[in-house]
């Protein structure tokens, strides 16, 4: 696509032609040398430049792609982490993504899937010979080119001498291609994590499904961890290399020799296709060259209302956000495609105002324990007052419930229950997908839009008050800030007015989820309280405790997350420690702290 106002013109001699695509942290684009070689150049966007932790990451991602040498790899020709604006050039290699690839054409068969296994092994092996580690080897990180498949995106990889830093310890990946101890132990993967990989990668190559799809992000790594693979359409003898790989053991799974020599057996001619369902594109972007040069975002539901955590920027569980977008850029947020509207415009929406029944509503009690549900209901434990639970488990008998619903993207894989022309598309008329969680993202541009949309979110408010819930919580208010090419602040704020209306109108007290962008606009926009993800981790709880007279619930995912919120603010707001999967009581990992 072509470059878009305020775009550089050039960077470390390169001239920037086209831009290949942009995301929350940074842009690709189509460069070209003085004597005209083309390479995909990716530039931090400067707000970035000024962390020094994020620099220290991209030094070794850029030390990392330059360690790896190989015919199925994209080399670093040149790169400038030191720069006001870091930036790193790799070889242009023209090709669509495996995503991209079996979405449009359906699974490979035959001699195409035989060489995307032997290269992807071959890459691999290029790569652990110098002591790398992807850990993100999924199929919008393959390049297929005519030559072969191209490995890329070394921004979350691990070299054995990588410098720890501050935020290591969180979860990075994309759940549905993640190994077992990479939700258990990331920071201490193996090659052999790869080989995991891997396996998930090549099952959905040859049947367009993954093996492990839970509704939800949470779940899907909830089995990763402790199911079977489902491997329904994979022919043998790829089912049983595939099982081999996906062993929860991780020295269990075959090392790449012996990899390489099971996958020679696979045909080279194409045999019929048993049970294929295609459809299931990888939660990552589908275009051409996005992930050509750049790391990518993870993904947290089917018709499930998906648990709204991790939502601020994606930070828990797919790389779970932060750690990606800290570790590189966020280029894979959307398809394809050049804006057609004017982003930076605020809604030309009439500003609704709160009912004066709004005086009805009852906020949640503050500074009281409380417990975040919304990845699975059980009996809330001992003293607690408040809980959070998905609006389609009944309420808590005898506690005050918040009901979290999903209002500004469609559930995964359930695009298809919204008018198609309430789905934000690209210039080519491609649906925008939240690649972190695999989420169509509702376009809210226009009024008419935002009315219709709102009809059906409030349908589901309806229901909360029918169940006896208190409040409703309405996830994803931040998704423009992951979608500014697109989006607009004023935009996200018309249709909570909407909502908060709505609410309000039902008796329910209405909560702003994250989103400390806007939250000087709470009272404007009618939000009551505020639930909100790792401000403790994030040095945030202050700003949200003033805005909202410290009727705040939070909820951290860290040892360290809930140490700094309970050191500052254990006397004045509600807070929990929950696990990063949020499952329930009784299922393996669960965890539940406060202060």
């Amino acid at each position: 696509m072509p470059l878009s106002p305020g775009d550089l013109e050039s960077i470390g001699g390169y001239a920037l032609v086209d831009r290949l695509g942009s995301g929350g942290m940074g842009v690709v684009f189509l460069g070209r040398s003085a004597s005209g070689r083309q390479v995909a150049v990716k530039v931090v966007h400067a707000q970035y430049a000024q962390d020094e932790e994020f620099r220290t990451r991209f030094r070794q991602e850029v030390a990392a792609a330059r360690r790896v040498s190989g015919a199925f790899t994209a080399p670093v020709v040149d790169a400038d982490p030191d720069a006001v604006q870091p930036w790193m050039a790799t070889l242009y290699v023209p090709g669509r993504t495996l995503s991209d690839t079996v979405a449009k054409g359906g699974p490979l068969r035959g001699h195409e899937l035989r060489a995307l296994a032997l290269g992807l092994v071959e890459a691999l092996r290029d790569i652990h010979r110098v002591g790398v580690v992807h850990r993100d080897l999924k199929p919008s990180n393959v390049l297929m080119a005519e030559d072969g498949p191209r490995v890329i995106d070394f921004g979350i990889s691990h070299a054995v001498d990588n410098q720890a830093l501050t935020v290591t310890g969180r979860l990075i990946g994309t759940p549905p291609f993640m190994s077992p101890e990479q939700f258990t132990a990331p920071r201490d993967v193996t090659a052999a994590s790869d080989v995991f990989s891997l396996g998930s990668l090549l099952v959905y190559a040859a049947t367009g499904n993954r093996p492990f799809d839970g509704a939800s992000p949470y779940l899907t790594g909830y089995q990763v961890m402790y199911e079977a693979p489902v491997l329904e359409g994979v022919a043998e003898p790829l089912r049983s290399i595939a099982e081999r790989c996906l062993d929860k053991d991780p020295a269990a799974r075959p090392e790449l020799a012996e990899l390489h020599r099971m996958l020679l057996a696979l045909p080279d001619s194409a045999a019929p296709v048993v049970s294929v369902v295609p459809g299931v594109a990888d939660s990552a972007e589908t275009t051409r060259q996005v992930s050509h040069a750049g790391p990518v975002q993870g993904t947290e539901g089917t018709d499930r209302t998906r648990p709204g955590h991790g939502r601020r920027g994606r930070r828990i569980l797919v790389s779970l956000a932060a750690a990606l977008a800290v570790t590189g850029l966020s280029i894979m947020a959307v398809r394809t495609g050049s804006h057609q509207n004017n982003t930076s415009q605020s809604s030309t929406a009439p500003a609704s105002t709160v009912p004066t029944s709004a005086a009805t509503v009852t906020p949640p009690p503050k500074h009281v324990r409380w417990d975040y549900q919304v990845g699975g209901a059980y009996t809330p434990p001992t003293g607690v007052q408040v809980v959070s639970r998905s609006h389609e488990d009944p309420a808590a008998p005898g506690v005050y419930n918040i009901c979290n619903i999903n209002a500004f993207q469609a559930q995964e894989d359930a695009e298809g229950d919204w008018d198609p022309d309430l789905l934000l598309r690209d210039a080519n008329g491609d649906v925008v997908y939240d690649e972190d969680w695999g989420e169509a993202v509702l376009d809210i541009r226009t009024d008419a839009k935002r009315q219709r949309i709102a009809a059906k979110v409030n349908a589901w408010i309806d229901e909360c008050a029918a169940k006896g819930y208190e409040a409703v919580e309405p996830d994803n208010y931040d998704t423009f800030t992951r979608f500014p090419k697109y989006l607009a602040a004023g935009q996200a704020k018309a249709l909570m007015k909407l909502l908060s209306v709505h609410a309000h109108e039902k008796g329910l007290a209405i909560a702003q989820k994250n989103t400390l962008e806007l939250v000087p606009d709470r009272a404007s926009v009618g939000l009551d309280f505020a639930v909100v993800e790792e401000c403790g981790e994030w040095n945030e709880c202050g700003e949200f405790a003033k805005a909202f007279d410290n009727n705040v619930l939070v909820v951290e995912y860290t040892a360290k997350g809930l140490s700094d919120v309970c050191s500052g603010w254990s006397s004045t707001l509600s807070i929990v420690r929950r696990d990063q999967l949020i499952v329930s009581k009784g299922t393996s990992g669960y965890l539940r702290q406060t202060c």
